[in-house]
């Protein structure tokens, strides 16, 4: 019943939403049209309305008005996209979710499945991928695979965001606040240029907050976070036809340790045998989602990274384009995590470890006002990956029957390093056949080699085969072409149909307890997206109607689990191709100006996701060939409904412009664990963000707040050691941030 009335309430806002703009008294003195969105989804500049797929774009002047601190905030902003700070150490990993497909784990051998790009450059691990909101000009974010123009690990989609180059004239920007938690920010940029030809830009930011927090185990707050920030860039045009662009990025964050809450249940390890058990299904041990025990003092982690972009672009002839585009960023890490919850040391990490990334591109645009247009390039890419790992691990006297508290706490060290290189072709071209049809054909061709090494006294078979001198290896290749065709109805309707595939490579589990989980690697996943959508503009371009509907076919999913084992640590994490899925959906996507003054954003999405066929080996029987069918279970992080309405108004006061912005983003419920565990259920969300500004010439004033519903919802949950027959070890759970509030000011100058 519940489900019901929640899906009568969202229907019933839509329609009444889309009803009343749709009647809006069109007597009201016209206000200026819609503004084009211009986007750079398909690695060219276009009118999003001309783009037959599925993209949400935010522009300069919208993002000075929201109170985005990083990319997580930018979820409200499309529909069928979930984005959360894992918090769990230090670079604040994300979990992104894009039409239900999406990973949650930290670990850099897993690879992401939505494609964050900062200024062309792919971010290939999830820590690091929680971009902070500084000097941005543009973020689009495109639903559905993108395995054409993009590649690899952008299987659920792509957020791509566009940092602002240095200016032609002389001036900057400074912006200066504080919120609640004492956050204060201050940051800012300088152009400075040198001749017609030559700019020179300087950017920076400094923030600092207390922790959300309270350890009662300490008795002191925790979460405690230092961020700075230092990025120049130079922009060269020598000639018209000529471009040169750099930019480096430097970064360092420094945190307290993770705040993970313990939620054991009467059935699990930890609450049975040794009497740390949460209060209830949904309260933790500590009683509160803010209250938190871990023993490990002091603030200890810290994250810093350091990225290269070099750009490069000659327009060689007219409508013909050559650009060479280099990326580099790359990471060191440390933090010691306690990862039980508890006041004792039951399960805790010290996580050293480093990352490094370089790619190259280089790819031919041709687009002049003949029938045919197309992109067409080659990509190279290369990482490599290594943490030594040193877990404390306090529970073995279970595994013997002992008392609790007999055997004291055991060290257990591990290294894994590991190195993925990667090539491609790709294509992608439009043949408009008539005034009203184009036709879109597309491909690209990925070869992928990774290899896995390790150092872990438990598998003395590694002395031969899989140490770090000789890896375990493997390679793998894949095809991800894609077909669309367009019809334009009118100048301002257009309907389309889309195919395209994508895929989320293969690699080897990083943090195994086995020698087989070490050795045999995971294939790669694929989703085939069928799709049909419209682009339209109503009521002389002041209404703009978005939409599509699709269809996924998801084979090979690669599913991360924490199961038990009886060696190392107690528990290995492992990757295993188990499952297909189907996933089907509906996405809106509405702005309108109603009222002289007044913007309306609406979005609504509609998801339906199942396992088609997901079986596992059952553990209860001793022939191997049993296997029993889990495909009940919910995706993780797939909502049936996402929806935000968002209205803002403008308004001329004190010499200046009054604005005020409000949000509603709704998150249906939702799971979080691979076997839907209780604890990890999230019910509803309802988030609400607002803004007030007041801009003068070049001074913006503004009063924000965000989650001032104080939703306390998890932001990541995780069963430890678990099997279907077995609840494991301990379950623990990461909460969203609280209510924020405070008040920036913005000079221009």
């Amino acid at each position: 019943m519940r489900k019901q009335s929640v899906n009568l309430r969202l229907t019933a806002t839509a329609a009444m939403a889309l009803g009343g703009l749709m009647a809006a008294d069109l007597a009201i003195a016209q206000q200026s049209a819609l503004e084009e969105v211009v986007v750079t989804a398909r690695k060219r500049e276009e009118n999003l309305q001309d783009v037959g797929a599925a993209v949400i774009a935010l522009g300069t002047q919208e993002l000075s008005l929201r109170a985005d601190k990083d990319l997580q905030d930018f979820a409200n902003a499309a529909p069928n996209v979930i984005i959360d700070d894992l918090q769990q150490g230090p670079g604040s990993p994300a979990a992104i979710s894009i039409r239900g497909i999406g990973t949650t784990d930290v670990e850099k051998n897993f690879d992401p499945t939505a494609g964050v790009v900062v200024d062309g450059v792919f971010i290939g691990v999830n820590s690091g991928a929680m971009v902070k909101a500084l000097d941005l000009q543009s973020v689009e974010i495109l639903r559905g695979p993108q395995g054409t123009l993009f590649g690899r690990n952008s299987i659920a989609g792509v957020i791509n965001i566009t940092r602002q180059r240095p200016g032609s004239e002389l001036g900057g920007e400074l912006r200066a606040g504080y919120g609640n938690y004492n956050d204060m920010q201050l940051e800012g940029y300088i152009n400075i240029p040198a001749g017609d030809q030559l700019s020179f830009k300087l950017a920076g930011a400094l923030s600092n907050r207390d922790g959300y927090f309270h350890n009662l185990t300490l008795g002191k707050d925790s979460g405690e976070q230092d961020f700075s920030s230092i990025s120049p860039s130079i922009l060269w045009r020598p000639t018209e036809n000529l471009e040169f662009y750099y930019r480096y990025d430097r970064n360092e964050q420094d945190q307290d340790s993770n705040t993970v809450q313990n939620m054991a249940q009467d059935d699990q390890m930890f609450c049975f045998y040794y009497s740390q058990c949460a209060q209830s299904v949904t309260t933790p041990q500590s009683g509160d989602r803010y209250d938190v025990l871990q023993n490990e003092p002091g603030k200890d982690a810290f994250f810093n990274s350091d990225m290269h972009v070099f750009n490069a672009r000659w327009d060689v002839a007219p409508g013909y384009r050559l650009e060479y585009l280099f990326g580099n960023f790359e990471t060191d890490e440390a933090v010691t995590q306690d990862w039980d919850g508890t006041a004792l040391t039951l399960y805790h990490t010290d996580r050293p470890a480093t990352y490094a990334q370089h790619s190259h591109e280089l790819r031919l645009t041709h687009v002049t006002d003949s029938p045919l247009s197309y992109t067409l390039g080659a990509y190279y890419w290369k990482s490599n990956y290594r943490i030594d790992l040193l877990s404390y691990i306090g529970f073995f006297d279970y595994f013997f029957g002992l008392p609790p508290g007999t055997v004291g706490v055991v060290p257990i060290s591990q290294t894994v390093a590991q190195h993925t290189e990667s090539y491609a072709g790709f294509f992608e071209g439009d043949y408009q056949f008539s005034d009203a049809w184009t036709l879109t054909l597309g491909g690209r061709y990925t070869k992928d080699k990774k290899d896995s090494g390790l150092i872990d006294a438990g598998m003395p078979q590694l002395a031969t085969e899989g140490s770090l001198a000789n890896p375990f290896e493997k390679e793998w290749s894949e095809f991800t072409p894609k077909a669309s065709l367009r019809y334009r109805v009118s100048p301002d309707l257009m309907v389309f149909g889309l195919y395209s595939k994508g895929f989320r490579a293969g690699g080897f589990s990083g943090r195994p307890g086995t020698y087989e989980a070490a050795s045999i690697a995971y294939d790669p996943e694929t989703v085939d997206n069928f799709e049909v959508g419209m682009k339209s503009e109503w009521m002389d371009h002041r209404l703009r109607l978005n939409a599509s509907a699709y269809m996924m076919k998801y084979k090979d999913k690669q599913e991360e689990q924490s199961v038990p084992t009886s060696t190392g640590t107690g528990q290995q994490t492992i990757v295993f191709n188990a499952s297909t899925a189907e996933i089907k959906g509906l996405e809106v996507d509405l702005l309108m100006l109603p009222a002289t003054g007044w913007t309306l954003a609406f979005t609504l999405g509609l998801l339906d996701s199942n396992y088609t066929d997901f079986t596992e080996l059952d553990s209860t029987t001793p022939d191997p060939t049993d296997v029993v069918d889990i495909s009940y279970l919910k995706l993780r992080r797939a909502p049936e409904i996402t929806a935000t309405i968002t209205p803002s108004y403008e308004w001329p006061a004190l010499g200046g412009q009054m604005s005020v912005q409000a949000s509603w983003h709704y998150i249906d419920e939702l799971e979080l664990t691979f076997y839907n565990s209780r604890q990890g259920h999230n019910p509803s969300q309802d988030i609400v963000d607002a803004s007030i500004n007041y801009q003068r010439n070049n001074t913006l004033i503004s009063l924000w707040g965000l989650n001032l519903t104080d939703e306390d919802s998890w932001s990541q949950a995780y069963d430890v050691g678990t099997s279907r027959t077995f609840p494991g070890y301990w379950t623990y759970g990461t909460t969203r941030p609280p209510m924020t509030y405070g008040l920036r000011l913005t000079q221009k100058f």
